[in-house]
């Protein structure tokens, strides 16, 4: 309701006696002109007066943003950013101007509701609005239509009267639906609104009431100018990517990471000149969405840079964020952290980064033993071993040792069971190699290469077998030639 106050404002300074209005900011007051905070509004212009933004707060209840695009000085788009108490995240509406007078005032829009900037699309209602103005450029009426089916439309009506100082005198809002094979119409909500100024200076009104049938409420607005010196100087309409909000400590957990990664997340962020900026690619996507891919982007170049540290870092971050990571992403995001660990043979940090695996997967492996819990047990016996940990690495194996002979059990009723079985064979020889127990890893390496030595012709031609067959093979000749390790 109140943004139809000040939208007819968007009028190259002609509204406030041709004065270079900056900002100007609307309150709800009580009758003693005090700020209550139930209702807040503040405009911003550019230096050649037309609307940059308008922001609307309505209390602790609800808070609405709206951007306004230009292409080579003409309105292209309207974007409404909100956000309730209820909502976790905010949602965005996108209004694309098709037609303008005198370039600054929509004529005709379509809006797209729940819109997702990235993708183009959206998930709520699409309306088809238009504007009229009168031959002063001021808003006289406007009219939003939904198609919510093929029988029933939703309206909305809103129409403005001005007195003869031309100030707002009333205005007068409906709502209602309009049902095709009824031919009538159903009333949703109606509203006339008495406006009356009690002071005003050169540039405008400064305070007024609005009357409806059962309230009188009391607001107050305040002006700030452009100095002369602001006036002449070049700017640059607002873009997408200028308007996403990054609330960077709650976000990324200032107190839980790192301060180079805060640093680097906060320069990431603020450089829009960066090439590889996602606020300037993906503005509006989640905030979740984006600290999820900041993470997995960091973590990559750290490791392209064969910066084992910084990776290290970046890696234990990224996992103090976990909300904003899937679980299958958390592990993925450990188990690379490990392989990367122990290839630069930093065997501390790989523990590290699998025991949380480990302790889910040892009471998750007492009543399924998966292979995907074997083998996180199997890695965490391995880097206790590359530690000449034995005595902890071997209480792990025998539960390892457990799935095998289960396994070994199943083995008999399909070839893929068998495969299973030596596959997971040849994990357990690369553990027992880290414990440097070469009787019992020759003796696994052994086991397999029989089996696929047994098999038809017709799977040895098979990739797989090529594949299982080298791989054993190859291990157990280093094995057996020192002089190639």
């Amino acid at each position: 309701m109140m943004i139809a106050f000040i939208g007819n404002s968007q009028n190259n300074w002609s509204s406030y006696n041709n004065m270079p209005v900056k900002q100007m900011v609307n309150e709800q007051t009580d009758k003693n002109n005090n700020p209550n905070n139930d209702f807040t509004q503040i405009v911003n212009y550019y230096r050649n007066g037309y609307i940059k933004s308008i922001e609307t707060s309505y209390g602790n209840k609800l808070s609405v943003k709206k951007y306004y695009f230009y292409k080579n000085d003409v309105l292209s788009s309207i974007l409404e950013k909100q956000m309730s108490y209820k909502q976790d995240e905010p949602s965005y509406n996108l209004e694309i101007i098709e037609d303008t007078r005198s370039k600054y005032l929509p004529v005709k829009s379509e809006k797209l509701e729940t819109y997702d900037i990235t993708s183009n699309t959206h998930e709520g209602e699409t309306s088809k609005i238009t504007y009229n103005y009168d031959q002063k450029d001021r808003l006289t009426s406007s009219f939003q239509l939904y198609k919510l089916s093929d029988n029933v439309d939703e309206g909305l009506i809103y129409k403005v009267n001005y007195d003869k100082k031309n100030f707002i005198q009333n205005t007068f809002f409906k709502n209602y639906q309009y049902v095709k094979d009824e031919n009538d119409s159903i009333f949703e909500g109606l509203r006339n609104s008495k406006y009356k100024v009690k002071s005003k200076n050169k540039i405008g009104v400064t305070n007024y009431t609005i009357t409806t049938n059962k309230d009188t409420d009391y607001y107050n607005i305040e002006y700030s100018l452009y100095q002369d010196d602001e006036l002449n100087k070049e700017f640059d309409y607002l873009k997408i990517e200028d308007v996403y909000d990054f609330y960077l400590d709650d976000i990324i957990r200032k107190d839980r990471i790192s301060d180079y990664t805060y640093n680097l997340i906060v320069n990431r962020v603020t450089d829009t000149t960066y090439t590889d900026s996602l606020i300037t690619k993906d503005a509006l996507q989640s905030q979740d969405w984006y600290v999820n891919k900041f993470y997995k982007d960091y973590i990559a170049q750290e490791l392209e840079n064969n910066q084992l540290e910084k990776y290290i870092t970046a890696n234990s971050d990224a996992l103090s964020c976990e909300t904003f990571f899937e679980k299958d992403e958390l592990e993925e995001l450990r188990l690379n952290a490990y392989n990367t660990c122990l290839d630069h043979k930093n065997y501390l940090a790989a523990e590290k980064f699998i025991e949380p695996l480990y302790e889910e997967a040892k009471i998750a492996y007492r009543s399924n033993l998966s292979e995907k819990n074997g083998r996180i047990l199997g890695l965490t016996a391995q880097v206790y071993y590359l530690q000449n940990k034995n005595t902890e690495g071997d209480a792990i194996m025998q539960e390892c040792e457990d799935y095998k002979y289960s396994l070994k059990n199943l083995a008999s009723n399909s070839m893929e069971d068998k495969i299973e079985y030596h596959k997971f064979n040849y994990f357990l020889a690369q553990v027992y190699a880290a414990k440097n127990d070469v009787n019992t890893t020759k003796k696994l390496l052994e086991e397999n290469i029989s089996y696929y030595d047994s098999l038809e012709d017709t799977y040895k031609e098979s990739e797989t077998f090529s594949t299982d067959y080298a791989k054993n093979k190859k291990m157990l000749v280093t094995l057996n030639t020192p002089t190639l390790q």
